[in-house]
């Protein structure tokens, strides 16, 4: 593959990481649902490119710097998403707290002794006597 071409990819990926940096910072999920899909796609084309050229690669230097601006790039852009999704995820628990599966009994409540969430009572603990 020639240089032109292995150029020619890494802008396409380099302006696909752009779109997808922008779309996260306008915090836009129709538009990260689509850039993600198409840098997706893109990342498996460009494996096979790096793969085809990864010893013209080594012996071209600007190219190896543009490899791993793009790699750190790619770092950044999981880290914002995932802060994005813990973001999301908090402003569920608050809007709906019924989504949240806890695994330990509220504090207070029925049985607020118990350190587990369980239908059952400790032995020895009788709240009600029936006949």
């Amino acid at each position: 593959m020639n240089p032109q071409s292995l150029d020619s990819q890494l802008s396409k990926f380099e302006a696909q990481l752009a779109l997808l940096s922008a779309a996260l910072i306008r915090n836009d999920a129709n538009e990260l649902v689509a850039t993600s899909a198409e840098l997706q796609s893109m990342a498996v084309m460009f494996s096979r490119v790096l793969q085809q050229t990864a010893a013209s690669l080594r012996h071209n230097p600007a190219a190896m710097l543009r490899v791993k601006k793009i790699h750190a790039a790619l770092g950044s852009i999981r880290e914002g998403l995932l802060r994005q999704r813990v973001q999301v995820d908090r402003s569920l628990a608050a809007l709906v707290p019924a989504s949240q599966n806890n695994t330990y009994s509220p504090s207070a409540g029925g049985y607020g002794r118990q350190p587990y969430g369980s239908a059952g009572r400790q032995s020895g603990e009788f709240r009600a006597l029936s006949a």
